[in-house]
C-alpha cells in the first residue's frame, strides 16, 4: 500500500458515508473520519480502523487521500473552504475526491480554486446505488478528473465499486450523474403511478417485479422500490428532499443548454408538492403517497 493511502480521510457519515466508512475498514485501510453531527461520530468510532477528526482541516493534517461525501454543494463548499476546512491544511500532495452530487459547474470552480490556492487535486466521483450497494462494493461511480489522479486512487476505487468509469475532466463525473438521476428519479413517479393504477383495479401488485422481470419493463428499480412502495417501506435509503434537489440541477443545467426535460421538470414538481406537504424526509419511494387519496402525507 502507497504511502499515500496509508491513511484515508473521510468527511460526511450519513447513510451513504457511513457504509463507504466501513467498506473502507473491512479492506484493511485506516480511516480519520468527520462529520458536524457528533451523533453520526459516534456510530463510526465503533468501527475498525477508524479515528475521527474535530473539522475538516484536522482530516486534511493527517490525509492526502480526502473522501467527501454530504448532502448537497453548499456543503461542500463548506467543508472544503469554510472555517478549519480542508484547504487549511491539504497541500500538493493531496487529492479531494468528492462523492456527492453537486453542481457541475461549482464542482469545476472549487477545482480549479484547490489548485489555485494550494495545487491540490480534485476528482468528482458521484455514485449510484445506495447504502447497500457503497457497503458490498458493487455501487456505480461515474468520475471526472485528471488520468493521472484517476489511477493512483484506483485501488481505493475498486473497493468500493464494481463500474467506476472515467468520463473526462472534472465536472464530467456530475454531468453523468444528472443522466443517472434523469434515468432514476423519474421512475420513482412512474412506478408509484404503476402501482396505483394496479390497485385501482385489484391487481396482486406484489406479483408484478416477477411477471415482467422478463420483459421490456423489468429492471432493478422494478425489482427493489416496487416492493418497496407496496409495502409502504419509506426508511430512508436516500432522501425525498435529495431527489428534490437533484431534478432541480437537472433542470438547471438543462436550461443553460436549451435542453427540453418535460419528464424531469413534472417530476420535480411532484416532489416539491411531496416535502412541502409531509412533516418527514422520507425515502423517495414515499412519492407514492400523491397517488392514493386515501393516504394522509
Amino acid at each position: 500500500m502507497s504511502n499515500l493511502f496509508k491513511k484515508i480521510g473521510f468527511i460526511g457519515v450519513g447513510l451513504m458515508g457511513y457504509s463507504f466508512v466501513k467498506r473502507l475498514s473491512q479492506a484493511e485501510y485506516n480511516i480519520n473520519a468527520y462529520d458536524k453531527d457528533e451523533n453520526k461520530l459516534k456510530l463510526v468510532k465503533n468501527i475498525k480502523n477508524v479515528s475521527c477528526s474535530q473539522n475538516p482541516s484536522a482530516v486534511a493534517n493527517e490525509c492526502n487521500l480526502i473522501f467527501i461525501c454530504v448532502d448537497k454543494t453548499e456543503n461542500v463548499e463548506e467543508v472544503v473552504f469554510g472555517e478549519n476546512g480542508v484547504i487549511q491544511n491539504a497541500s500538493k500532495n493531496s487529492i479531494i475526491v468528492d462523492l456527492s452530487t453537486t453542481s457541475a459547474d461549482k464542482t469545476i470552480l472549487f477545482a480549479d480554486k484547490v489548485k489555485l490556492k494550494k495545487k491540490v487535486s480534485w476528482v468528482d466521483a458521484p455514485v449510484s446505488g445506495g447504502p447497500s450497494k457503497a457497503l458490498d462494493g458493487s455501487l456505480a461511480i461515474m468520475i471526472g478528473g485528471d488520468s493521472k489522479n484517476i489511477k493512483l486512487i484506483t485501488p481505493v476505487l475498486d473497493k468500493l465499486s464494481s463500474n467506476f468509469t472515467h468520463f473526462g475532466p472534472v465536472g464530467s463525473g456530475q454531468i453523468v450523474k444528472m443522466i443517472n438521476q434523469i434515468l432514476v428519479l423519474n421512475n420513482y413517479a412512474i412506478l408509484a403511478e404503476a402501482l396505483s393504477f394496479a390497485e385501482g383495479y385489484g391487481i396482486d401488485a406484489s406479483k408484478i417485479p416477477d411477471a415482467l422481470s422478463d420483459g421490456h419493463a423489468g429492471s432493478n428499480l422494478l425489482t427493489h422500490l416496487f416492493p418497496r412502495m407496496i409495502n409502504k417501506d419509506f426508511d430512508p435509503q436516500g432522501y425525498a428532499t435529495q431527489i428534490q434537489k437533484d431534478l432541480k440541477m437537472v433542470c438547471d443545467l438543462a436550461d443553460k443548454k436549451n435542453i427540453p426535460t418535460p419528464l424531469s421538470s413534472l417530476t420535480k414538481q411532484l416532489f416539491s408538492i411531496l416535502n412541502n406537504k409531509s412533516k418527514q424526509n422520507l425515502d423517495g419511494t414515499s412519492i407514492v403517497k400523491l397517488f392514493d387519496k386515501n393516504r394522509s402525507l
